[in-house]
């Protein structure tokens, strides 16, 4: 075949190619990216920190609202401060159903006995009303006592200022299957005192509602 007729060949097939249908392009999809928010902790408004680690990398969230990005396969994405208003916007939906922040309360007690403080006393409604602004409530109740008498004698006095709390929570009208009592005895003070030395800051019950 001569030039002129090869020539002639391969203007015929590159017209012939381009006069039929226009190939697709395929384009890989992105890989899915997850959000991680370091938010502040709902009942104090703390703020710790938080590493997000990837075979590919590791970033630190140390400020309220700190966002990164992370995909399979990759490092996590720059630091990013959300808005409020975009969290809300994101994670809106998802925080109106979470559960109200857990609610404490320390009731204070005389010396060497299960009677409440005069203080203590009064604040017993308050507790109650945040009994009754669950819908169903989870109640903790942990008696204390300070280092004075017998560790096994405290550890029962502590029991019994808790169940007084519990009983006075089942008198305005709590379900006493859901309330969990316990006695730390004098284990756990909130002062560290020698033995045998009375403390008022530790001779309380914890009342702790979710």
């Amino acid at each position: 075949m001569s030039p002129r007729h090869c020539l002639s060949a391969l203007f015929a097939v590159a017209v012939a190619a381009g006069c039929g249908p226009t190939p697709r392009l395929q384009t890989a999809e992105p890989p899915p990216r997850d959000l991680v928010v370091l938010a502040p902790e709902p009942e104090s408004g703390a703020v710790g920190r938080l590493v997000v680690t990837t075979p590919a990398g590791a970033i630190e969230l140390a400020q309220a609202r700190e966002s990164t990005t992370v995909s399979a396969g990759g490092a996590p994405g720059a630091v990013v401060v959300l808005a409020e208003a975009e969290i809300q916007r994101l994670f809106g939906p998802a925080l109106a159903v979470q559960p109200p922040a857990a609610v404490r309360f320390n009731l204070y007690f005389q010396t060497g006995g299960d009677q409440l403080t005069p203080e203590s006393r009064a604040m017993v409604a308050d507790v109650i009303a945040g009994m009754r602004g669950r819908v169903a409530p989870d109640v903790t109740v942990i008696g204390h006592t300070d280092t004075t008498g017998d560790a096994g004698a405290n550890t029962a006095l502590g029991l019994s200022r808790a169940t007084l709390i519990r009983d006075l929570l089942i008198q305005a009208g709590l379900d006493g299957a859901v309330v969990d009592v316990r006695s730390h005895g004098e284990s756990d003070p909130v002062v560290a005192t020698p033995d045998n030395t009375a403390e008022a800051r530790n001779r309380r019950v914890e009342v702790t509602i979710r």
